[in-house]
């Protein structure tokens, strides 16, 4: 599933079929973990976030302790786990990295809602995360009993969707046009047969949005990209960076002067720093949408696709220049 498919999934499950847990699998970094707590804060609900592989199976069972009335030994449950009616979402993550022990003891939490004495609350919803041994990840095999007790979703590399979440978290627009202009060939590269400490995933391209921050001199921020995505993407990328002393003015071009590139990787660039401008003047997306319509036709469709990616989705349509652009546009764009 794609990252919006997956939202649009774990929302109905999680509310109309509460005690079946979910276990999403997924490369390393592509963001299973960012786009779970997304969601519990779209749904306002609690996120509880357990990393699985840093517990050993003592520690979810918790510690005994002596019913002195009783004279019987009963189980203190450990604080991770909710003990309320507030609605939460029990995020077990790294679940395949723990080790067999720990994966076994939480048999019977996963599917029973149960771990000895101990009772899930009915508003607590069961989510795990982890990655498979193909990626290249230290992982161990999960049992099928454990495997069985899940509803298991592959989590993909999306990019369209990737764009929105970057253009709304403030990535920069030169990342996001690299990647236009790439058409998200390398928004993810990890190689199973590469002996490699660095890859591109969208975690490390949000490392390279910091490094372009933080205002280093060209060699050393060449070997930090290289340092955060590859050496082949991170060349790639620098390659493209030199395009940035041709751009244009986004803010120019927003208050009326009329700069319209020819270069593609230019033009893309453009796109997504005139994007990254808008949001934060909003009320000039009138002039974006008739200047857009001065640019090829192939790159006003990405700039408008991409806009409806981000916060000002819902403005579009009042736009009387939008009006003006879906007439000509409308198939394109849809």
């Amino acid at each position: 599933m794609k990252p919006n498919e997956y939202k649009t999934f774990l929302k109905k499950t999680l509310t109309k079929n509460p005690k079946r847990a979910i276990f999403v699998t997924g490369k390393v970094g592509i963001g299973k973990s960012e786009t779970t707590k997304q969601i519990a804060e779209e749904l306002n609900w609690k996120f509880r976030d357990v990393r699985l592989s840093l517990l050993d199976a003592t520690d979810l069972r918790g510690l005994p302790t002596i019913d002195k009335e009783k004279n019987k030994t009963k189980w203190t449950s450990p604080e991770f786990l909710p003990d309320d009616e507030t609605p939460t979402l029990l995020f077990l993550d790294e679940f395949s990295n723990a080790n067999s022990s720990i994966q076994n003891a939480s048999l019977q939490l996963i599917l029973d809602r149960k771990l000895g004495e101990y009772e899930l609350p009915s508003n607590t919803r069961v989510v795990c995360a982890g990655n498979s041994l193909s990626d290249g990840a230290y992982v161990f095999r999960m049992s099928s009993a454990l495997c069985n007790r899940f509803v298991n979703i592959d989590f993909e590399v999306g990019f369209e969707d990737w764009k929105g979440w970057a253009y709304n978290n403030k990535i920069n627009p030169l990342i996001i046009g690299f990647h236009n202009y790439r058409k998200g060939d390398l928004l993810h590269n990890y190689k199973n047969d590469v002996d490699t400490k660095a890859f591109a995933s969208p975690r490390t391209w949000t490392f390279v949005s910091e490094l372009l921050e933080l205002g280093l001199e060209n060699g050393t921020l060449f070997e930090a990209i290289k340092g955060a995505v590859g050496e082949g993407a991170g060349t790639e990328f620098y390659g493209y960076m030199k395009i940035y002393k041709d751009l244009p003015d986004p803010k120019a071009i927003l208050d009326g002067k009329d700069i319209v590139p020819t270069e593609p990787n230019v033009t893309y660039a453009l796109v997504s720093a005139l994007i990254n401008e808008v949001l934060t003047r909003p009320e000039k997306l009138d002039r974006l949408i008739d200047y857009s319509m001065k640019l090829q036709k192939e790159f006003t469709v990405v700039l408008i696709k991409d806009l409806y990616k981000t916060k000002l989705a819902n403005k579009l349509p009042l736009s009387k220049s939008f009006e003006k652009l879906a007439e000509e546009y409308l198939e394109l764009i849809c």
